[in-house]
């Protein structure tokens, strides 16, 4: 069986035992899906609601499962459409951004997610990984930006 990833394993022996893995699992893509909907809601332009999506997965990493890792205890058939949910709700966040101008039309739902999906991997033993977490997501939320911020009514 895949291990689960550090950052996701509960305290105990029975960690990567399926009844517990499918549990961790399933609840981490619950917060993602929550977390996504949240900033959804917020009704921002896109590039702030993409420089708030990246804020949150660095933040939460250690509750989050992006797409990219495997989810050791679930079906693949789920695996897949969790999966789909996800890019389904970050594409809402990039057609919004290339809608409003506030990001380049070149950008990919698939860019944002690969790259958040390295973020939420996280590397506990490195103590500045946080700082520089951030650094790459500013670097990339600032190459897809237009440089226009709508008003908040035209979102």
């Amino acid at each position: 069986m895949t291990r689960l990833p550090p950052r996701l394993v509960p305290d105990g022996p029975d960690a990567d035992d399926p009844p517990a893995a499918q549990g961790v699992v399933t609840r981490a893509y619950g917060d993602t899906l929550s977390l996504l909907d949240q900033v959804i809601a917020l009704e921002a332009d896109g590039i702030s609601g993409l420089e708030t999506l990246f804020a949150e997965v660095i933040d939460g990493r250690d509750r989050l499962m992006l797409p990219g890792f495997g989810a050791p205890g679930l079906p693949a058939p789920e695996v897949a459409r969790l999966d789909h949910e996800i890019r389904r709700r970050i594409d809402v966040l990039v057609a919004r951004g290339r809608n409003d101008g506030s990001v380049v039309s070149t950008i990919r739902t698939t860019d944002v997610v690969v790259l958040l999906s390295l973020l939420a991997q996280g590397l506990p033993e490195y103590p500045g990984y946080e700082a520089a977490a951030t650094a790459i997501a500013l670097r990339f939320v600032e190459s897809v930006a237009t440089g226009v911020r709508p008003p908040l009514s035209a979102c």
